[in-house]
């Protein structure tokens, strides 16, 4: 017996409700809400009136009264009732992220769906009755869901989770109460501040998605925003207070968390949290978020996870009654080894293999990297994690945790580097420590010879190229004032213009990428293919660059060398700033200067 027309159409409208909640479709939410609902509730109706009634006469005519039966149209119920027992599992159990049986019941449910109308086809067309053109059919629908071969993320979770649940990412804003002093430097840091409250790396994100897709997304949130990644979201959200989107460029000690947490405890927090590192069981130093995460694995007190203040104040009594388990659970000896930075501080484009920042490999390279000379052996926390006073390296003595025993050096969380800008809108320390480290880094030496002016610079403190990181948007250069006997200015170079851009011809130190064409990229640095320059100066390196002095030159001459440093490129910046206006633009930090007269 043929099917009935109703019948086709009613199983053809099911699949396409259905086909508008795949992700890969990227379609508005305000259909993909109402397609649920019509999903969930239509496809109940079509199958109780009339696909039912229709199988049931069916298969009572052509199994039982004309004792006839067909491969496709047994394959056909099969996989009709494996859909239906999944939907069904789906609605009443749900696919949380923490059991394997919902994941199972989602990929069942997606991929069957395809599978069912091939068969439906094949069951009621000619045209489908060759079963090479079923098995090309059936290939080509099944890897249609499926996204591209590029590994976008590198992110793995513990065995047998294939999604985690929004509750099982414990906010940051339950660390306080016992690790007060290590919340707040994390809370103003700028690694607390690598997505939602990062206007750069929001518009890059945005950037990325018009250039690139949608799915390109993950290869900037694997690192930037973990947990998002590993709950199938697609992009990184703004931060919400309520139904308002405050700025969160000045806002201290994120207090903006812990607010949206009293009010909202089961909303995600963005970014990169402190269960974000300290969950990572393991660490390889291939970069692009190359990490396993441990969620599940790890032990938790009772009510630790508890959005209520009474048991959550319990649960820390509980812990701190015996903290083994905590601390075992919170702190490996990954986490003091350069490999568990690699992770995400190098950087690959997935689809050409091209390497967009090496700072874990230059590390490698240099002479810091010794594990046979305790003496020089430096790994990543000894300077990124270290108390700087005075522009020296020096012990923080205390208490890593309420209560806890008195430590002769505690590794601090500022995780002071490069970017002293945004954390120093949030906090004066924060910004001082990074500024204080980037001061070690270089140092500068002058001559003159031959009626021409050598300017020397050396990488002495950093363990890596200077500058590292995303270089192409790091601006590190060279400011040289050079006057005669008489104080006029004969050479002038590095200086700044009317718009805060660094004048042409100046001596810049970083890289830049170029597309296809030889072309820069700009401010999509994913399109990089070839390498039009790298002045950078590697770890313990000396470089020097030369300046002609003017043959007329009335000596003895009087040289104001600085070597000067911006996060970020001013043109860079006044992009930004269009997205967000409140947002200053970055300072110049001198790192090192010298006054020299030459006779």
């Amino acid at each position: 017996m043929i099917a009935t027309v109703e019948t086709v159409i009613a199983l053809v409208a099911i699949f396409i409700s259905g086909l508008l909640l795949v992700p890969a479709l990227n379609i508005a939410w305000e259909w993909v809400r109402l397609s649920q609902v019509i999903h969930i509730f239509g496809s109940a109706l079509l199958i109780l009136f009339p696909i039912l009634p229709f199988l049931h006469h069916h298969i009572k005519g052509t199994v039982f009264t004309r004792r006839k039966s067909s491969v496709s149209g047994i394959l056909i119920l099969l996989v009709f009732i494996s859909i239906v027992a999944s939907g069904l599992y789906l609605f009443f159990f749900g696919n949380p992220g923490g059991e394997i049986s919902g994941y199972i019941a989602h990929t069942v449910h997606l991929y069957l769906s395809f599978v069912l109308i091939v068969l439906l086809f094949w069951h009621t067309s000619k045209i489908f009755r060759h079963k090479g053109v079923l098995v090309f059919a059936v290939s080509v629908v099944l890897t249609q869901p499926l996204y591209s071969m590029e590994r976008l993320s590198n992110i793995t979770l513990e065995k047998g989770v294939h999604r985690y649940h929004v509750q099982e990412w414990s906010n940051s804003t339950t660390c306080k109460e016992c690790h007060s002093d290590i919340f707040k430097q994390w809370a103003n840091s700028n690694h607390r501040h690598m997505a939602d409250s990062n206007p750069y790396y929001m518009v890059m994100e945005n950037l990325a998605e018009m250039d690139r897709g949608v799915e390109f997304r993950k290869w900037c949130m694997g690192c930037h925003n973990p947990s998002a990644v590993t709950m199938d979201q697609k992009r990184t959200t703004h931060f919400m207070d309520d139904n308002l989107m405050p700025d969160p460029l000045f806002v201290q000690d994120s207090k903006n968390l812990q607010e949206s947490y009293e009010k909202h405890p089961y909303r995600l927090e963005q970014g990169l949290s402190c269960i974000g590192c300290h969950s990572i069981t393991k660490a390889t130093p291939k970069g692009n978020s190359s990490f396993s995460l441990g969620l599940k694995e790890r032990k938790t007190y009772m009510f630790e996870n508890s959005p209520s203040k009474t048991r959550r104040w319990i649960a820390n009594r509980l812990i701190e009654a015996d903290p083994k388990v905590h601390k075992a659970s919170y702190m490996r000896p990954l986490y003091k080894k350069s490999r568990f930075c690699a992770s995400c501080h190098d950087e690959t484009l997935p689809h050409n293999g091209k390497h967009v920042v090496t700072t874990f490999r230059q590390w490698q390279n240099s002479p810091y990297n010794d594990p046979n000379n305790p003496q020089k052996h430096k790994e990543c926390i000894d300077c990124h994690m270290k108390q700087l006073h005075n522009g020296s390296f020096t012990n923080r003595p205390g208490r890593s945790t309420r209560g806890g025993s008195i430590k002769k050096d505690i590794k601090v969380h500022y995780f002071a580097g490069g970017n002293y800008f945004l954390a120093g809108l949030k906090n004066d320390e924060n910004r001082d420590q990074s500024i204080q480290l980037l001061k070690t880094s270089a140092k500068l030496d002058a001559a003159v010879q031959n009626n021409t002016l050598i300017v020397g610079v050396t990488n002495t403190g950093a363990g890596h190229k200077l500058p590292t990181g995303a270089a192409d948007f790091r601006q590190l250069w060279l400011d040289i004032t050079l006057k005669d006997a008489k104080g006029k200015t004969i050479l002038s170079s590095g200086k700044l213009d009317k718009h805060g851009n660094i004048e042409k011809g100046s001596v810049i130190f970083n890289k830049v990428f170029g597309d296809k064409e030889g072309k820069p990229v700009g401010l999509m640095f994913w399109r990089y293919e070839k390498l039009l320059r790298d002045t950078r100066i590697d770890a313990g390196k000396r470089v020097q660059n030369s300046f002609p002095i003017p043959q007329n030159a009335k000596y003895p001459l009087q040289a104001i060398i600085k070597l000067n440093f911006r996060i970020y490129p001013q043109w860079v910046t006044d992009i930004v700033k269009a997205a967000y206006p409140a947002l200053p633009d970055p300072p110049v930090i001198t790192i090192a200067s010298m006054e020299k007269s030459f006779e």
